[in-house]
């Protein structure tokens, strides 16, 4: 008996979809391959993933936008405020010439009474000496290393301004004893702790702040003062005031000199040919100290000056003044 065969037709996987007319005319229906429907599933997404990133990009914009508009608000109010504070100081200022004039016309009047003049200068000084200590809140900072060293020579001169007004603002030339005298002693003792004097006659410096290429080590390595020109036996001077903490040979250094100024800066003069102090001394500002030389590791005679703050050296073009 024979065996019966046929063909079994293969089973083919489609996506069938059906159009169905409200009118006239017959169901449609559409097949689609299974490898078409994969590709348009796929384009789908795309689809669907393209139209989300750009809502995403379109919100970050916008996001962005509005932060310039804050910022920009945020400025104009803090310059606003910066303009209302000068016309509050210019205003002050002119409050303190006209009273010191008041006080100058009372004194000449004999038919005030001393008592009632006494009584008029102390409040006269008493707003003199709040206005000052208002105005070097800022500037007593600039030796505690809470601003950028960039900072420092223009609070400098703001407190150089302050003590041209303090000296102003005093009723009399030999005004020794009031509390505007004692403040104004008080202002130029901070300004004179400060290292700003040039430690040698000469301006010229041949190897600043920051890595450079050693001279006798032949490599690169960190430069932690600046070395300034002169003669073996040029005078070197004291920065600021203060205590002389160490004085004789430190390895490298040669013959080394450090002065402690207090409020946490030191400076460094080394190389020196001769030493003029001792330690425990205490020096003024612009004061001899030491003769430049060629000690410790130098190839030539000059003055390698170091300003330190919190004993970590910054760059002394940052506080010298020209």
């Amino acid at each position: 008996m024979k065996s019966l065969r046929g063909k079994i037709s293969a089973r083919r996987k489609y996506l069938s979809i059906m159009y169905i007319p409200h009118h006239k005319g017959g169901v449609k229906t559409i097949r689609i391959g299974h490898y078409r429907t994969i590709l348009l599933t796929t384009f789908a997404f795309m689809l669907v993933a393209l139209l989300m990133l750009t809502g995403y990009t379109l919100s970050v914009v916008k996001q962005n936008k509005d932060m310039i508009v804050k910022h920009t608000e945020e400025l104009n109010a803090v310059i606003s405020e910066k303009e209302q504070l000068q016309t509050l100081i210019a205003k002050q200022t002119k409050e303190l010439a006209d009273n010191a004039e008041i006080i100058t016309t009372m004194k000449s009047i004999r038919t005030i009474s001393e008592e009632a003049v006494d009584e008029y200068k102390e409040q006269y000084e008493d707003m003199i000496v709040a206005y000052i200590d208002n105005g070097i809140k800022d500037i007593g900072t600039i030796s505690r290393g809470d601003k950028k060293p960039s900072s420092f020579k223009e609070d400098v001169a703001e407190l150089r301004a302050l003590i041209s007004l303090v000296e102003s603002a005093k009723l009399s030339e030999d005004d020794v004893t009031s509390k505007i005298a004692r403040k104004e002693d008080q202002l130029n003792n901070y300004l004179n702790a400060l290292p700003t004097y040039w430690p040698v006659n000469t301006r010229t410096t041949f190897s600043g702040y920051g890595m450079r290429f050693h001279p006798i080590y032949k490599r690169y390595i960190m430069h932690d003062g600046l070395d300034m020109a002169g003669n073996k036996g040029d005078p070197v001077f004291a920065a600021a005031e203060g205590k002389v903490t160490f004085a004789g040979w430190n390895g490298g250094f040669g013959n080394l000199i450090i002065v402690d100024h207090g409020n946490g800066f030191e400076t460094y003069y080394a190389h020196l040919s001769k030493i003029l102090v001792k330690e425990g001394q205490w020096v003024s500002k612009a004061q001899k100290i030491g003769q430049v030389g060629a000690t410790g590791l130098a190839t030539s005679a000059h003055l390698h000056f170091e300003v330190r703050l919190n004993e970590k050296p910054t760059d002394p073009l940052y506080y010298i003044e020209p």
